[in-house]
């Protein structure tokens, strides 16, 4: 299984914490935030990884290739894009099979990715949450709306009914990629995720949803993220890695 992890943005909403340093190196509890999805793919056996840069893609990969000598790198020149477009850029790297997606500025426990792979059946799912409670979570969380059979029929982050938040971590397969590309003939670069499922969900080719509920991970989008996520970690919150 194949693991891809989109680390090409700005950060530009964590402020003075990203001046000199990309989103992804930003210390959280003594660790860049890049290795904890980094972390819990490898504990989940995905070990097959493709970090997506794009925005001080050097500093990244310098740093990342001393931590882990092995791992691949996609590179996203429409960095200043939306992030469905780092999916894409790495559709060398994934060739034609199911992988799965972490964003580079979530926290995650390697049990959310063994929860997610406990069913090998489906190759287009969405980790969500629908016990949510911390400020990292809730804040600025894209909101999930399933149907009976648990198919994603709506999301985005305006939705006033809803039932549970996008975690960040997916299982995608090929069909993910024909439609980003569709998408990105009608509206360039400006494509996100959340489009793109919606999209499919319109057109009857649903992403299930996988309940994680109770399991950690965090959202890490601005400095309140990060000081939320920091003192969650060092009262000793279990992330399961």
């Amino acid at each position: 299984m194949k693991g891809i992890i989109i680390a090409a943005g700005y950060g530009s909403r964590l402020k003075a914490l990203t001046a000199n340093t990309p989103k992804s190196l930003v210390q959280i509890d003594g660790k860049s935030i890049i290795t904890y999805p980094i972390d819990a793919l490898a504990a989940a056996g995905v070990s097959d990884i493709s970090i997506v840069v794009g925005y001080r893609a050097d500093v990244i990969i310098n740093y990342i290739e001393e931590l882990y000598p092995n791992i691949n790198f996609s590179y996203n020149k429409d960095y200043d894009g939306d992030n469905a477009i780092s999916v894409f850029a790495a559709r060398s790297f994934i060739g034609d099979d199911p992988f799965v997606l972490a964003m580079g500025d979530h926290l995650i426990s390697s049990s959310l990715v063994t929860t997610l792979l406990s069913d090998s059946t489906i190759t287009r799912t969405l980790c969500v949450d629908s016990e949510t409670k911390n400020a990292s979570q809730i804040s600025d969380g894209t909101r999930v709306m399933a149907d009976s059979e648990g198919r994603i029929i709506e999301i985005g982050k305006d939705l006033k009914n809803w039932q549970s938040i996008d975690t960040g971590l997916f299982m995608m397969d090929g069909e993910v990629l024909d439609n980003i590309k569709y998408l990105m003939t009608r509206k360039g670069i400006k494509v996100s995720i959340s489009e793109v499922v919606q999209h499919m969900a319109d057109n009857g080719r649903h992403f299930q949803t996988c309940d994680v509920s109770g399991q950690f991970w965090a959202d890490v989008d601005t400095q309140e993220d990060h000081d939320s996520v920091s003192a969650l970690l060092k009262e000793g919150y279990a992330y399961g890695l």
